[in-house]
This record gives structure tokens, C-alpha cells and sequence, in this order.
């Protein structure tokens, strides 16, 4: 599998959490089309942002574009939940990402996916953060997240969205939607589509992001 796919260049990055253990030989791609991860976990986001977007002002993502990758390839090499203090090797994966990040022009956004993902963007974006345990990040403590850097967003600096992995297509599927929405009735993948859109619209001059 290749280590990562698309633009580097380009403003929108989604951070996957690792290669799937059983099938990374016969995929090609982080996120590769062809696994339901990422119709399970980003489709449904997508179709929303796209949606909104073009009924509002006839504007559509070049998603052939987005530069994708995951936190790490070795599913094995992930650290404990609760540990604070990662490996050499997973920590030097934070500093190359780190690096790639400073190098190209700066996403404007990168989504991750999932506790880890998330926790690894930001050790690797936020010099001052002080690391946790990815284990605290849970779909009702992603939510806070996702919510408060969607009000705080700004297209000068690179933003980390968390969204949610596996857990959203896994048994305790609608206890996801409520606890990141914070509302019992709401569809998660609405919820988080519609608020991207939003501050995709309010900056799209800033952005080139869409199809000619």
C-alpha cells in the first residue's frame, strides 16, 4: 500500500488511523475507494458538504485533489489508549507529518478520523499541546471538539477537524450521533457535512479548493 495518495498542496487533508490489517496487500491507497472504511466514515460527510455547497453557490470540491494519508501504516505499532509517552517509531511519524505540513502550503483543513488520527494531528500541528492519551478522545469529547473549531475556524492557519471512525458504523451507531451532535435525533454525517460547508462557503474566495 502506498503511504499516502493525492496533492500534498492542496487546502483539505484527511488523516486516516492506520492501514487495515487484513487487506493493506491488495489495497493501493490510504482510504482506498475500494474499502468500506471510507464510504462508512467519509462519504456520507462528503455527499453533505457537496450538496449544501452546490445548491448554495453552484460549487463543488475537487476531491481528486484531497492528499490522504494515515497516522501510521503498522496497525500493531499503535500505542496503549492511555498512554501519554509513544513509541520512537510512532513519534517520529508525528515529526515527519509535522515536517510535511511546514513544507507544502499549509492545509487549511485536516480531517481526521477517529481518536488516534486526531490525537496524532494534534501532537503534530499544536507545539503547546500537552499529549493525552488518545483514549480520552471519545465520540461525545470529539464532538466538543469538532463544534468549538468549527466556531473558532480560520482559513489563515490549518485547522484539525475530527470526525469519527469506525465507531460510527459499529454497534453503538446512534449513541455516535447523539453523543457528537449532542442531540438524540440528529444524523451525525448531516450534522458535521452541513458545518463544513458553512465555513467552506464563508472563505470560499480564499480557497481553491473547487472543480473549474
Amino acid at each position: 500500500m502506498q503511504r499516502e495518495s493525492g496533492t500534498p498542496s492542496f487546502p483539505l487533508w484527511l488523516l486516516g488511523d492506520s492501514n487495515p490489517p487484513n487487506w493493506a496487500h491488495l489495497l493501493l491507497t490510504p482510504l482506498d475507494p475500494r474499502h468500506p472504511a471510507r464510504h462508512n466514515i467519509w462519504t456520507p460527510v462528503l455527499d453533505t458538504m457537496q450538496d449544501v455547497l452546490y445548491r448554495a453557490a453552484r460549487l463543488r470540491i475537487n476531491t481528486a485533489d484531497l492528499y490522504i494519508q494515515n497516522a501510521i501504516a503498522d496497525p500493531g505499532s499503535k500505542p496503549a489508549t492511555t498512554a501519554t509517552t509513544w513509541p520512537d517509531a510512532v513519534t517520529q511519524d508525528v515529526q515527519t507529518y509535522a515536517t510535511a505540513i511546514v513544507v507544502t502550503t499549509r492545509p487549511t483543513i485536516i480531517f481526521s478520523f477517529g481518536a488516534f488520527a486526531f490525537e496524532f494531528a494534534r501532537r503534530a500541528i499544536e507545539p503547546s499541546y500537552h499529549p493525552r492519551g488518545y483514549g480520552c478522545w471519545g465520540a461525545r469529547t470529539l464532538g466538543e471538539e469538532f463544534i468549538q473549531r468549527i466556531e473558532h475556524f480560520s482559513p489563515e492557519t490549518t485547522n484539525v477537524l475530527p470526525l469519527l471512525h469506525a465507531t460510527i458504523a459499529r454497534r453503538w451507531f446512534l449513541e455516535s450521533h447523539a453523543y457528537f451532535t449532542r442531540d438524540t435525533t440528529a444524523n451525525y454525517f448531516t450534522f458535521t457535512g452541513e458545518r463544513i460547508a458553512s465555513v467552506l462557503l464563508k472563505y470560499r474566495d480564499q480557497l481553491p479548493i473547487w472543480i473549474a
